[in-house]
């Protein structure tokens, strides 16, 4: 950490000549992740990325959509023409998905993409989305690696769940660009971007070099630059070792290849830095070779001695940056105690939450069963998938669930499923969320001596008790759970305060097995209970047919006015004068015809209206609409198209903008 730091960012600005010869070509591929954890907001939100992807592609360029889950599906057998048909049959196709198709199995769709043949003078840019991990992730990265001079990758982690080595790999091998959709992230912005980097022609034979004085050698910190994208950053880290005497200055050369033309760049820097400049850069270079070293721990293990990961724990200590085998540990100082002993180790159990969604429903998705009520549950499960279940008998409907964790066929499974024991323990089991977390609380020392140990996840003791509590069928035909905190229900309650819980959760796939089986024949003699509502007087109950879905089922949400207009242009890029471009820009059809200036055709007019609404609007997401409205703008001047000024000022009028001419891009 003695020795200085340079950091060198690259802000590349290509020459538009170049950047537009190629911007109309070009195969997109497009990956989508339809497992089971990617339901509700997340299939929607790439539903709706799908479609801005589409409305924004060039006209020119080929494009298809694939799926994946344990299995995967295609729109079309191969890439098609982008044109107003094929767009049309991919947007009714995308409308249909949904998370049902299970697992998440990347590698088989990957290398039926790589099968099919360029298409020649179209560059292939893969686009892939995924939630989850894999247990292939180098298989994965290989097989990209091994196609990577015919296509470019890029990649999108959804959710916290999301593998950073499979989302990081695939884009490096891939010589495409990471995107990690996280917490209030919208995917649609990230997406874009990477569009645009996408219509980029690939830059090629990028190198960089170090001109500096004899007594002065350099140690580069970053891992090669493969990628350079306009409007996207690289950083390079390099410690300098040696002083100089004479020479104050250094000089760092960046070399390229863009559409065939040989580019070169140099950055001259201080070897005499500011004595107070802190450490900040010196974490930063450390932080971008941890990271690296990292990753070559992955690539190598079961492979190298160790070196690597003593070389990573020295750095971490030294810099002061944490890494995968390195952590903070919180110390409190106010009590004046001496901390004793070595470390101790805990073991964190992995909760079973992300095998447990496919395997509830795949309509719906999934849940948390440990932590969520009674309540949770039943919006996570349809009636449909329920009433399938035979709960009569013993099945195998969870089967798909075990057969996970512990690997064991359906056929294995089968006579373990029964419902007419364990059920005091499927009580607890559910109810005591404390019981299969037991290992993660941290003991308190009897000798008051403080104990040092890693971060670990403790149950709060404050939490209510919660009753289950099922009605006797004298009162209603079909039996209801309920969650109650009224302390006179005293029936089957089953307290969650880890100090009275003396269950240990069966840890055998005998036990778990009908654990599940009792959930499942609960669940539906609640979902039937539900189907059969009691009437005020006490009446019969009357039914309702099995394939309607009950309100516990979220509505859709009303679609978004962006995403509304947008679904509404045309590939080419204009917009058609109808009665559903009418509703959307808030308009009656006769007034947007009455408003149209004379000479003008009906597809100009409707497109600059469009064009003044998004500008006045929607500015806020111009990121995402940035592409498509340009597309639009093009098509206006391929059009010849008289008295522009004119449609752009009655436009104004009509929609009570004040948009230029010249913001229109026209």
């Amino acid at each position: 950490m003695g020795e200085p730091v340079v950091m060198v960012s690259l802000y590349p600005e290509f020459p538009q000549s170049l950047m537009s010869s190629k911007a109309s070509r070009g195969e997109f591929v497009f990956l989508m992740d339809r497992s089971g954890s990617m339901n509700y907001t997340r299939i929607r939100s790439a539903r709706d990325t799908l479609l801005l992807l589409l409305k924004s592609l060039p006209m020119g360029c080929y494009f298809n959509i694939y799926s994946f889950g344990s299995r995967y599906e295609h729109i079309f057998s191969t890439s098609v023409k982008y044109k107003q048909k094929n767009v049309k049959i991919a947007l009714t196709k995308i409308e249909q998905m949904e998370a049902d198709l299970g697992g998440t199995e990347i590698l088989e769709p990957l290398k039926h993409i790589y099968s099919q043949p360029c298409i020649p003078k179209q560059p292939r840019q893969l686009f892939v989305f995924t939630d989850g991990e894999v247990g292939n992730t180098k298989e994965v990265i290989d097989l990209v690696k091994k196609n990577s001079d015919s296509h470019r990758c890029f990649s999108f982690g959804i959710g916290e769940g999301a593998s950073s080595a499979l989302i990081n790999g695939m884009a490096k091998e891939g010589g495409g660009h990471p995107q990690f959709i996280t917490g209030t992230d919208r995917m649609q912005p990230k997406v874009m971007q990477s569009l645009r980097f996408a219509l980029q022609p690939a830059v090629v034979d990028i190198s960089v070099t170090w001109d500096l004085p004899k007594e002065v050698s350099v140690t580069v910190l970053s891992p090669p630059i493969t990628t350079l994208f306009q409007g996207q950053r690289s950083l390079i880290y390099a410690q300098l070792t040696g002083q100089s005497s004479e020479a104050a200055e250094g000089c760092v050369t960046l070399k390229y290849s863009l559409a065939g033309h040989r580019s070169k760049k140099k950055l001259h820097f201080s070897l005499r830095p500011a004595e107070d400049t802190g450490l900040t850069v010196h974490r930063l270079g450390a932080r971008t070779l941890i990271r690296s070293l990292e990753m070559e721990d992955r690539e190598l293990r079961g492979q190298q001695d160790g070196g690597v990961k003593e070389k990573v724990v020295q750095l971490s200590v030294q810099s002061g940056v944490s890494s995968c085998f390195t952590a903070f540990i919180a110390v409190n100082r106010d009590n004046g105690r001496v901390i004793q002993g070595p470390m101790k180790h805990k073991n964190i159990p992995t909760p079973m939450t992300s095998a447990i969604r496919p395997a509830l429903c795949g309509h719906a998705g999934g849940t948390d069963m440990w932590d969520d009520s009674i309540e949770d549950l039943e919006e996570d499960m349809c009636y449909n998938c329920l009433d399938e279940m035979d709960y009569g008998a013993c099945n195998n409907s969870f089967g798909s669930l075990v057969s996970d964790i512990w690997d064991d066929s359906m056929e294995d499974l089968e006579g373990d499923m029964c419902y007419d024991c364990l059920d005091e323990e499927y009580i607890n089991y559910v109810s005591s969320p404390t019981s299969i977390q037991e290992a993660s609380t941290v003991p308190q020392q009897s000798d008051g001596t403080q104990e040092a140990s890693t971060v670990t996840q403790q149950s709060e003791s404050t939490q209510e008790a919660s009753t289950v509590t099922q009605q006797s069928e004298s009162t209603q035909e079909a039996s209801t759970v309920t969650q109650q905190s009224d302390s006179t229900q005293e029936a089957s309650t089953v307290t969650q305060q880890s100090e009275n819980c003396s269950y240990k959760p069966a840890k055998n796939v005998d036990n778990i097995t009908r654990v599940f089986s009792q959930m499942k024949k609960k669940l539906v003699k609640f979902w039937k209970s539900r189907e059969m509502p009691l009437e005020a007087d006490d009446a019969a109950p009357k039914s309702v047919p099995k394939n309607n879905m009950h309100s516990s089922v979220p509505e859709q949400p009303p679609r978004d006015p962006l995403l509304h207009l947008v679904s509404l242009q045309e590939a080419s890029g204009c917009w058609l004068l109808d009665p559903a471009l009418a509703a959307a820009l808030g308009k009656t059809c006769e007034k947007l015809e009455k408003s149209k200036p004379a000479l003008v055709t009906k597809e100009v007019w409707a497109t600059i209206l469009a064009l003044i609404w998004l500008h006045g609007f929607k500015m806020d997401a111009k990121d995402e609409w940035e592409l498509l409205a340009m597309k639009a703008a093009s098509w206006i001047h391929a059009q010849n198209a008289p008295r522009v000024t004119k449609c752009v000022e009655a436009g104004n009028v009509l929609l009570g903008c004040s948009v230029k001419k010249e913001a229109l891009g026209l």
